[in-house]
């Protein structure tokens, strides 16, 4: 027999909860879940199929479990948890992580079918207890009844089933389990007797902890008085980490991360930004976008401060460390102190040379003395000399390890120099496009004056990339008949078109972007085209917008000049938001998040995007070169690569003052049309 409980809350409030950027939140949220329940324990496991696919996710712990008494309040309600009464847990008075009571259904984030088994005690003996939930009908879940557990120890499981998270697979990847270190690290410092594990692996973040340093913000006063204190912590790593900053409530609980926007070379490290004032903030629902309120920039500017000076400081004491050693070892070239400015400032620069030759070619500290003095020796007199005489000491004195020269002289007999250079250079333009792209579609301010066709338009036109590497544009911004024409065209058959293509109202339609590749496949005239219909980001995909690319759709399978030219046609309907009736048939059971129809003869699908979505997948296309090139786009960096590369598309408040009074001009000679202006 089991009971109902229906939770008391609004269902688009449940959707928004149900929703993460990255799935490795969602899992994280369920391990504060355990942690808060007093396990000593937590495991989480990445069960696969055939592949490296995952099939499934559990989180089992060995806390105090939930009865079925307390399962009805936990479930019901948000914000009713028993955690708001207390900063404690209850049998080993730990501090808590989470108070809202809103973990459970970030589960849902990931899967369709979440079941919690639940063993606990009652009167000396174990039950257990088992709660089912689905995507689909966030507001209800069952309950069975109470019955003896075969498990004498106490202690939840989270079984997480039909895994639907567009980005899943990432959860396979080392630096998603760096993430996830990097939230724990400090609860697990303070905590060690604390044991958390991830597909098997120990989250220890002492193992790879190289240091740790504590400082104290400058305090800030808010409008209504109240004074807000803060602490920064800098963690600096063993091996290599998406370098963050995190926000943390005062006991070092991470609530959202940002950039950490300096720049640090040679350290792995993540930065976390301490203040009781942010759970508050928190709490509002005001950390959650890339937005920044005053307060919460404020104290951001005055960590990034302090990180600037932390590894400056930091890059002196191993630059100073390394020269003590080669003065102990007599293979240091400068013997006297310094006389003046002018020599000081000359040892200084020849301190920064060597110790980077030391830190770029292994072989060269584990060279005897005598060989060490001498190369030192030469670094002196060609920075002396003059430049010329330097590089040549670098290339032909302090020499490459052999093995790297091999691998260099491999690597050039497939490409040049100047390519490998220029594939870097596309990595890091692609990677400030997109973090540019993303504060233009976020960024309160601007996207309520981007415009959807001189502006977004025409920057995605010329980045067809962000849709998958494979398109190539086809039609920008032009009627369906043109989409026809170079239809026939991709195909080769460059027939003419006399007569225009209509939707079912009479009209034409105009398709923002449409992209084709070819089908990999024994009939290689066959072609996939992806026609994207785009919204100004204010603007959320509803029924107007849906009714549109319906009209477009239906168009291409009535015409029959389309219809017996073989291709498969998908349609995007684009934006920041979806509005509720269309996410409710975007989210049907059975079939992938996002796809609104597809048609019975297999013409053509329709399906809903979100910009968080599109970029999302990019960012995980782009993470690895991003990792290996240790490179940092930031909002700053960001937006003057796109005044650089595409000034004219940019809003007028965003460009130089030459570009805005050439913009204003051009404004004045051709007047926008209203669809420019919505």
């Amino acid at each position: 027999m089991t009971d109902t409980i229906t939770v008391e809350v609004r269902p688009d409030h449940l959707k928004s909860l149900a929703s993460v950027k990255r799935p490795i939140n969602a899992i994280t949220e369920l391990v504060w879940n355990s942690l808060d329940a007093d396990a000593s324990q937590v495991d989480v496991l990445l069960e696969k199929r055939y592949a490296e696919t995952l099939s499934s996710i559990r989180v089992s712990d060995d806390g105090e479990g939930m009865s079925h008494d307390d399962a009805f309040p936990a479930f019901q309600g948000l914000g009713g948890s028993w955690k708001l009464s207390t900063q404690y847990t209850k049998s080993q008075s730990r501090l808590l992580h989470g108070k809202a009571g809103q973990g459970r259904f970030r589960a849902f984030a990931l899967g369709g079918h979440v079941t919690w088994n639940s063993r606990f005690r009652t009167n000396g003996k174990v039950n257990r207890i088992i709660i089912q939930g689905y995507a689909e009908n966030l507001g209800e879940f069952t309950l069975s009844d109470t019955e003896p557990s075969d498990i004498a120890k106490t202690g939840t499981e989270v079984i997480i089933e039909s895994l639907h998270h567009p980005q899943i697979q990432t959860l396979l990847t080392e630096s998603t389990f760096q993430q996830l270190m990097e939230s724990l690290a400090p609860y697990l410092m303070k905590y060690p007797q604390v044991c958390v594990t991830y597909d098997g692996r120990q989250v220890d973040p002492k193992a790879v902890q190289d240091s740790h340093k504590e400082y104290s913000l400058p305090d800030l006063t808010l409008e209504d008085g109240r004074i807000v204190q803060s602490a920064l912590t800098i963690v600096e790593w063993k091996i290599k980490n998406e370098r963050s900053l995190a926000l943390c409530d005062e006991n070092g609980f991470t609530l959202a991360e940002r950039s950490p926007g300096i720049q640090a070379p040679g350290f792995n490290f993540t930065a976390y930004l301490k203040s009781a004032h942010l759970r508050e903030l928190h709490a509002q629902g005001l950390l959650q976008s890339e937005d920044m309120i005053p307060v919460v920039a404020d104290l951001v500017e005055s960590a990034r401060q302090i990180m600037k000076t932390h590894f400056r400081e930091r890059a002196a004491e191993k630059t100073r460390d390394v020269v003590l050693d080669w003065k102990k070892q007599d293979v240091y070239p400068y013997k006297e102190e310094a006389r003046g400015p002018l020599e000081t400032a000359e040892r200084q620069v020849f301190d920064v040379c060597a110790v980077n030759v030391n830190e770029y070619l292994p072989d060269f500290e584990t060279s005897d003395p005598k060989s060490k003095k001498f190369s030192l020796r030469l670094l002196q007199l060609a920075l002396q000399s003059g430049p010329r005489e330097l590089r040549r000491v670098l290339e032909e004195v302090l020499e490459l390890p052999k093995e790297k020269q091999a691998e260099f002289a491999q690597l050039l007999e497939k490409t040049t120099l100047s390519a490998i250079i220029n594939a870097s250079k596309l990595v890091a333009d692609r990677l400030e496009f997109l973090k540019g792209i993303e504060v233009l579609i976020f960024d309160t301010d601007i996207k309520k004056v981007l415009r959807e066709r001189r502006e977004l338009h025409r920057l995605l036109a010329e980045n067809t990339w962000l849709f998958g590497e494979e398109f190539n544009l086809s039609v920008d911004d032009q009627s369906l008949t043109e989409v026809l024409r170079q239809h026939l065209h991709l195909l080769g058959r460059d027939e003419s078109v006399e007569s225009p293509v209509k939707c079912e109202d009479g009209s034409t339609g105009i398709v923002d972007l449409m992209l084709s590749r070819r089908i990999p496949q024994p009939r290689a005239e066959e072609r996939e085209h992806l026609v994207v219909e785009l919204k100004r980001p204010r603007a959320p995909v509803d029924d107007d917008v849906v009714k549109q690319i319906k009209r477009y759709a239906r168009a291409v399978a009535a015409d029959e000049r389309f219809r017996y030219a073989r291709a498969k046609w998908v349609f995007w309907a684009v934006s920041n938001d979806i509005s509720e009736s269309v996410r409710d048939d975007s989210t049907q059971k059975g079939r992938p998040d996002g796809l609104l129809i597809e048609d019975r003869e297999g013409r053509y699908t329709i399906w809903v995007k979100t910009w968080g979505e599109i970029l999302e997948s990019c960012r995980g296309r782009l993470s690895f070169f991003q990792e290996h090139l240790q490179y940092s786009a930031d909002r700053e960096s960001s937006l003057e690569y796109l005044k650089k590369v595409y000034e004219k598309y940019l809003p007028e408040h965003l460009r130089s003052a030459e570009a805005t009074k050439t913009s204003s001009t051009l404004a004045l000679e051709h007047s926008p049309a209203p669809s420019e202006l919505e």
